[in-house]
């Protein structure tokens, strides 16, 4: 069994989605990375956002386990991570991402709410949609979603 990290970025106040050419058009999902031999969670979580969109991780949590039978069997390991707010600017790896970008709370429940098929707009592009809630990813977006949600006014 691979252990893969999958990393829910935040920046506190939006969070980092991301999609693969060879994801279904208009859906994003957080990003996610083999651990390498003898590389712990949080390493393998830190050196995944550091590679894949330029961003350095200021803390990470756990959130959760899911085993994964693509491509072969996974642990899938799910962490959020809370990014500097002065450092936001992505530099995404285009040998492995086709976009990454920032999503507000208003976008994200949208998207949560949205249907693969009911995506596509009439000018034929797609608005975004996220994985399904059987995924670990949509557990992330969920939890983010409740974290954005039950806090406290600020003033």
């Amino acid at each position: 069994m691979s252990p893969v990290v999958i990393i829910l970025v935040s920046d506190g106040s939006r969070c980092l989605l991301a999609r693969q050419p060879s994801f279904p058009q208009g859906m994003y999902t957080a990003l996610s990375g083999f651990c390498d031999v003898g590389e712990a969670v949080e390493e393998a979580a830190r050196r995944e956002v550091a590679e894949e969109v330029g961003l350095e991780v200021e803390s990470l949590w756990y959130s959760a386990s899911q085993h994964w039978p693509f491509p072969s069997s996974c642990l899938m390991i799910a962490c959020h991570a809370l990014v500097r707010a002065q450092q936001l600017k992505i530099s995404m790896n285009s040998l492995e991402l086709e976009e990454a970008r920032w999503f507000g709370l208003e976008e994200i429940m949208e998207g949560l709410k949205r249907e693969p098929k009911s995506a596509k707009q009439n000018n034929g592009s797609f608005l975004p949609w996220f994985p399904p809630k059987q995924a670990i990813a949509h557990q992330l977006i969920s939890e983010w979603v409740k974290q954005q949600t039950s806090q406290p006014a600020q003033v």
